[in-house]
């Protein structure tokens, strides 16, 4: 997707908002100049009512929650009240891709109305520090000659004379994974700041300023999370970094927990090693130290904390392995041996020597390596010293971890509740907090209404803020159908994924192609996906053989194909038509019982007296079957079948509480009505194509 450039924005944006009278109804409603410029507009009183519940809770300064189910248009719902309320307002997402379409689609559209209403004003685009170029590792990495051949950094060279943005996604033609990207994008761990030479120069500064002087901020739940962290420490709103707003509106809010988990915790790898040794040493060579890097102590500890890295990581997988299925696990004593703890006394005599020689220098970059190393010792101490309090049941906030794979061994913490952090960094802190997701409430079915509870719990906002459940405008009944039949073996029999896989290719033949298989684990997608080529003559995907973009176009374009995938495929995805019109789940998907922070929420839930399984994981899953689905209905033209191959979901007592949630689809549970629906839809549905020749 290719980036609007800095000049062609600050013509189109203008603000302060000043003296409007416009309100959301004026430009979303019936007969607006909205409905009459834009083509293919459709009036969605969901929209509106949406539109007001925002409007109302900025000109109020309450909290709100949104589920608004697919189709209703929540992106502008949210973002014409925001602009019209005159607050500077960071909005928030879950991915790069929706930033930009925001960005890029939306709030362009956005600015078209309200400028037919005499309301003018700004926006700013801020990513994560790693989708920009640094400037100064930039220039040690070209004066170290290190990457002269490589092909990806002659066209980084080529583009960095140009780009007025410094932004990642303009490089279409260099490798996502490209090697030397990593090296030359700035970072938090790398980022100098005002004391840098290039400090006025650099891409970071610049996007900053943008959106200081901007009144929409689109930035990502990562940034975000940053920001409040900075913000909650001893220099309060001093330390930043974002801007001051007056309000936030998360999109895709169910996915801020994970990612508030992840942010809020502690992660060591070799990775995060071996990065700090690298940048330590392009540092000391750009300082012209390249006489104490050739030989000495400089050069032994660099070559000693790789070693003893590599030992501590070795012998950690070595006592913590305990076999593929199980690759993250508590961390205990038995998996922090007498040799672990010696080799990380190794290692951290070697990193205590790093910071002191980068301490030592007057250059900010090498006063930002020593910063690091000692973060770094830091960290790992507070890991491994936890873990006899945990042996020894001592209850915490915080869970230790140990995940083993194949190519690397990472050990670190999470908190197990994220709410009460959120609560006082967020919700207690910011005036209007807007939460807004097709799938953010429970239950709603026989005429009870939806539940925000569970979600509300999970992010710490107060009881009393407001909610919507605004259905989605699609006809469910009439355009989609959900099998789950009941005569296929439990999920935990071993003749489940071969009594599935020949349930599928009955299903894919019925529906000659076009079906997403989305699979909750990797292990069952690659088994499945391996018994069904034997199985599926036409076109068979799997996710991993191509890049997630690449894949999907070509789903698109055969509009016969198979593609089996994992969770990442849940969400997030978007492929209108006919093009899609099955989508399989082959499981409930539960996180795994033996996750430790899954296994941490369930527990501590328990010890309060409630069920972790039927207050943590019921819930969770519910809302993660209602985004699988979603996969299915994207447009009002679209039709189809979603079949759910685990029988507990009709012979459990929770599967009542799993469909509930689930879209008024017609229910079928044997291949005789699946069929005769099927028929029906297809002779129903104008754009079936003729089959495949």
């Amino acid at each position: 997707m290719s980036l609007p450039t800095r000049l062609r924005f600050d013509s189109i944006y203008r603000w302060p908002v000043t003296g409007s009278e416009t309100r959301a109804r004026d430009v979303l409603g019936s007969g607006s100049p909205l409905s009459q410029a834009l083509a293919g507009w459709e009036h969605r009183e969901g929209q509106l009512a949406m539109a007001e519940a925002v409007e109302k809770a900025l000109d109020e300064e309450r909290h709100l929650f949104v589920e608004a189910g697919t189709g209703t248009g929540k992106t502008l719902a949210y973002l014409v009240p925001a602009v019209l309320s005159g607050r500077k307002v960071v909005v928030s997402t879950a991915t790069r891709a929706l930033q930009e379409q925001i960005f890029v689609k939306d709030l362009p559209i956005v600015a078209q109305a309200l400028a037919a209403h005499g309301v003018f004003f700004r926006a700013a685009l801020m990513k994560g520090l790693s989708n920009y170029l640094c400037l100064r590792r930039f220039g040690e990495a070209r004066g170290s000659g290190e990457y002269a051949a490589d092909p990806d950094f002659g066209r980084i060279v080529e583009w960095a004379r140009r780009t007025e943005t410094g932004d990642r996604a303009e490089l279409a033609h260099v490798r996502e994974d490209a090697d030397v990207w990593k090296e030359i994008a700035s970072s938090s761990e790398t980022r100098v700041g005002a004391a840098c030479e290039h400090f006025e120069a650099c891409f970071v500064t610049r996007m900053r300023r943008e959106a200081e002087a901007a009144q929409i901020v689109v930035v990502n739940h990562h940034l975000l999370l940053a920001d409040l962290a900075l913000r909650a420490g001893p220099r309060g709103a001093y330390a930043s970094v974002l801007p001051a707003y007056d309000a936030i509106v998360f999109d895709e809010a169910h996915q801020v927990e994970d990612v508030a988990t992840d942010f809020f915790g502690t992660r060591i790898s070799s990775a995060r090693v071996e990065a700090l040794l690298r940048d330590a040493e392009q540092g000391l060579a750009s300082a012209n130290a390249l006489e104490a890097l050739k030989s000495g102590p400089v050069r032994a500890t660099l070559e000693g904390a790789r070693a003893k890295a590599k030992e501590f990581f070795a012998r950690l997988g070595l006592s913590a392995s305990r076999g593929p299925s199980d690759a993250r696990h508590v961390l205990s004593e038995a998996d922090v041996t007498q040799e672990v703890r010696a080799a990380h006394e190794a290692l951290d005599v070697r990193l205590e020597a790093l910071e002191a020689i980068a301490a030592a220098r007057p250059e900010e970059g090498l006063q930002l390596v020593a910063r690091r190393a000692g973060d770094l010792r830091d960290d790992l101490r507070g890991v491994l010293a936890g873990v006899r309090a945990t042996d020894d049941g001592e209850l915490s906030d915080v869970v230790r971890w140990v995940d083993v794979r194949s190519r690397s061994v990472s050990i670190g913490s999470s908190p197990v509740d994220v709410g009460a952090m959120l609560r006082v960094r967020l919700f207690d802190r910011v005036p209007t907090v807007v939460c807004t997701s097709a799938t953010l409430a429970t239950g709603g079915s026989n005429g009870a209404p939806a539940s925000f509870h569970f979600a509300k719990a999970r992010l710490g906002a107060p009881p009393d803020a407001r909610e919507l459940a605004v259905a989605s405008p699609f006809d469910f009944a009439a355009h989609a159908g959900l099998y789950v039949p009941d005569d296929l073996p439990d999920p935990s029999d071993p003749l489940f994924e071969e009594a599935a896989t020949d349930r599928i290719a009955q299903l894919v033949a019925m529906s000659q192609g076009g079906a997403f298989v989305l699979c909750t684990s990797a292990r069952a997608m690659r088994s499945i996906a391996a018994r069904l080529r034997t199985r599926f003559r036409g076109p068979l995907m799997v996710q991993g053989d191509a890049p997630k973009h690449t894949l999907l176009a070509s789903f698109r374009a055969s509009g016969a194909a198979v593609l089996v995938a994992t969770m990442s495929f849940w969400e997030g995805v978007d492929v209108p038509g006919w093009a899609l019109r099955l989508v399989v789940l082959d499981k409930i998907p539960f996180a795994p019982p033996s996750d430790p922070v899954v296994a941490a929420r369930c527990a501590s839930l328990d010890r309060q007296g409630g069920n972790g399984f039927t207050q943590y994981s019921v819930p969770s899953a519910a809302m993660t079957l209602k985004q699988g689905f979603g996969r299915l209905i994207r447009t009002q033209k679209d039709a189809g079948v979603v079949a759910i191959l685990d029988r507990r979901v009709i012979k459990r007592g929770y599967g009542r509480a799993l469909l509930a949630g689930l879209p008024p689809a017609r229910r079928m549970r044997t291949l005789e009505e699946l069929h005769a629906f099927w028929a029906h839809l297809t002779a129903s549905t104008a754009d079936v194509p003729p089959p495949p020749c």
